[in-house]
């Protein structure tokens, strides 16, 4: 490989709250053009992920960057005002896939609600009541093996739990699928941002963009990763 893992620009990301405030000026990033630059974060929880994204605009526009890996995590925790992929859930939805007549913030919440199911037990289909409680007044009760604990967001809220609409509609994933396939759609729609804007065709450089899973779920239920390399 002629990746230089000495020349590649750092990125160290210690908070959601100095993510957004990032800003990668033109000049830096032209500065930075020549080096091979390669993107890594490993469960960038929630709206971290959007953030990142949005950080390596100036970087990417440039063609500063060859490829990005980012592992998703607490898809409870996103944002419809940070979330970089609003319009493709928009025409997914709100086209032939889905039929409705839009699709909005109260949409896409119902939609990260759900995807905390993913990291509950199969056979949960009644809420936690009291850790809901204690989780709420800032008490955490688990013993810290609990992936993030952002199983809270699903318990929470408001409306039916998403083991009681797998129930009701008879599907065979469960609840816990229903929650992998929100965390999914998710993630698509960040990747589409990646290769429709993020990187499309920058200086020459045509990116490959790519939604996989990199260990199986056993291992973690936050098992996602999305990846944009230059193949060109």
């Amino acid at each position: 490989s002629d990746f230089d893992r000495d020349s590649a620009l750092p990125f160290l990301v210690s908070s959601a709250g100095s993510l957004s405030k990032s800003d990668h000026s033109e000049n830096d990033a032209a500065q930075k053009q020549k080096r091979k630059t390669m993107v890594v974060a490993k469960h960038l929880c929630g709206a971290g992920t959007d953030l990142a994204l949005k950080s390596l605009r100036d970087l990417a526009s440039a063609g500063a960057i060859d490829g990005c890996v980012m592992a998703t995590c607490c898809h409870g925790l996103c944002s419809w005002k940070e979330y970089v992929g609003r319009d493709r859930l928009r025409s997914l939805f709100c086209g032939k896939v889905g039929g409705l007549s839009s699709f909005g913030e109260n949409d896409f919440n119902m939609l990260r609600r759900w995807t905390s199911a993913s990291v509950l037990d199969g056979d949960a289909k009644q809420p936690n009541r009291q850790k809901s409680a204690d989780l709420k007044n800032g008490n955490d009760p688990s013993d810290g093996n609990e992936e993030h604990n952002n199983d809270s967001v699903e318990i929470i809220g408001r409306g039916p739990t998403i083991f009681e609409v797998a129930e009701e509609l008879g599907l065979k994933c469960g609840g816990r699928g229903i929650g992998r396939a929100c965390q999914r759609l998710i993630d698509h729609g960040r990747c589409h941002y990646m290769e429709k804007q993020l990187f499309k065709r920058h200086n020459q450089k045509e990116f490959k963009v790519t939604l996989s899973h990199y260990v199986d779920a056993s291992v973690t239920p936050q098992n996602a990763l999305i990846a944009a390399s230059r193949i060109k």
